[in-house]
């Protein structure tokens, strides 16, 4: 008997394990195939590099691993961790497939109504995609069998249908709808297109038609202007007056004075021969009178002064600057507790986690301790396993109800081959 119980003890904890793995994988493979179709949307490097991987990877791989792997997309792993939080819980781990199939249904169809008005998550997580991902989860959890339904007519069929069941949507259907929607786009695109092109083309000509009028004017002007220069000129050479020939022969120079003052000089002189009597008044004045001899003082040369010589006084010698430390900042390491040094910042920074002291007598030694800014420590502490683990040992064990982190001792880390690698974990306590 009492074999008989412990065996049946036995089956019934395999059993609930089994379900409990399979419920779980069921979750962790609706979770990879919703971060898919969001990435899939998402035109950039990083995006395009964290959605290759999940398609790589099998069913049950945890997404959000991949995310803080890849990293820039840590808000879309909150939302991951957000849809994931299902399968933590005690109740859904040991319900029935078909029990695991509806919680996981209403998981999903929550979190599409929290977020369908993102367009980063209401967009790529279509009627189609949802029919998709709820066709995979159905061969992994098959769903209870449908209870039969009355026939009723095709009109109340018609209007008791309801908002749920439009994840049901024939797929061929949904990609018809979605051709007539690209057609009519396009061609609106194109009407719209056709009637910019006639505006600009309108402008065009009416561009062209202005150029070519203003230039016409202009020459017109141009003309004008020349034959107005013509006229002023030749109306004001009619205007001058007109010079005798003989003008030339009318200039005659009057000499009467000229002849008077000579007769003057003559009557002064008393002399018949004036040009004489010039040149002997010259000679006079011209003979150089005798110059006083001029005696130079003898300057007498300045007594010489002996300046004073100043003693040398010789300078001490500059004092030595000691060595500084160096202070910079790390995020997270990797799970074997390396930091990068490619990801090194002089100062603190949104992806900063972990501070480092380095003492100039040492370089290859550094004390390092836990370091965020306040904004930051949320997401730290949900990632703790990732981010703080690899470099910390707390004193107390991780609650929900913890916000903030205290240090009670710091960490010692070495440069080993261009990487910082932990080799003393710091001591850390969770408030």
């Amino acid at each position: 008997m009492l074999r008989l119980s412990f065996i049946s003890f036995f089956a019934l904890l395999t059993s609930v394990t089994f379900a409990q793995n399979i419920n779980q994988s069921a979750v962790d493979t609706m979770t990879k195939d919703v971060a898919i179709a969001v990435f899939a949307k998402i035109n950039q490097p990083k995006a395009q590099e964290i959605h290759t991987q999940l398609l790589n990877c099998g069913d049950g791989c945890d997404p959000q691993m991949i995310i803080r792997t890849v990293g820039s997309w840590d808000q879309v792993g909150v939302k991951m961790q957000e849809l994931n939080e299902l399968k933590n819980t005690a109740p859904f781990i040991a319900m029935s497939p078909e029990e695991a199939n509806v919680a996981i249904r209403k998981q999903l169809a929550d979190f599409y109504a929290r977020y369908k008005a993102d367009n980063n998550y209401g967009k790529p997580l279509s009627p189609a995609i949802q029919t998709r991902i709820l066709a995979k989860i159905d061969q992994m959890l098959p769903p209870a069998a449908p209870e039969p339904v009355p026939a009723v007519s095709d009109s109340s069929t018609a209007s008791q249908v309801s908002p749920g069941d439009e994840a049901d949507i024939d797929p061929t259907v949904f990609k018809q709808g979605q051709l007539e929607s690209r057609v009519k786009e396009a061609e609106a695109k194109q009407l719209w297109m056709m009637i910019v092109g006639g505006i600009v083309g309108l402008l065009v000509g009416a561009g062209a038609i202005y150029l070519l009028l203003y230039r016409a004017a202009q020459a017109e002007i141009n003309a004008l202007l020349t034959e107005n220069n013509r006229l002023s000129n030749s109306l004001e050479s009619l205007r001058r007056p007109t010079k005798p020939v003989n003008e030339v022969n009318s200039l005659r120079v009057d000499y009467r004075p000229k002849a008077d003052a000579y007769d003057k000089i003559v009557a002064e002189l008393g002399t018949d021969n004036p040009l004489m009597a010039i040149r002997q008044l010259k000679q006079q004045f011209s003979k150089p009178t005798p110059k006083p001899a001029q005696i130079e003082p003898t300057i007498l040369p300045e007594p010489v002064q002996l300046q004073e010589q100043i003693p040398f006084v010789r300078l001490p010698d500059p004092i030595p600057t000691p060595p500084r430390s160096e202070v910079f900042y790390f995020p997270p390491p990797d799970p074997n507790g390396q930091f990068d040094l490619a990801q090194k910042s002089d100062s603190l920074s949104p992806e900063s986690a972990y501070r480092f002291s380095v003492s100039a007598d040492n370089p290859s030694v550094a004390s390092f301790r836990f370091e965020a800014e306040p904004g930051r420590v949320a997401r730290f502490l949900t990632y703790r396993n990732y981010m703080i683990e690899p470099a910390c040992e707390s004193e107390n064990s991780y609650t929900a109800a913890y916000t903030r982190i205290a240090m009670r001792q710091d960490g010692q880390a070495i440069l080993d081959n261009g990487v910082w690698r932990v080799k003393t974990k710091a001591l850390i306590r969770y408030e």
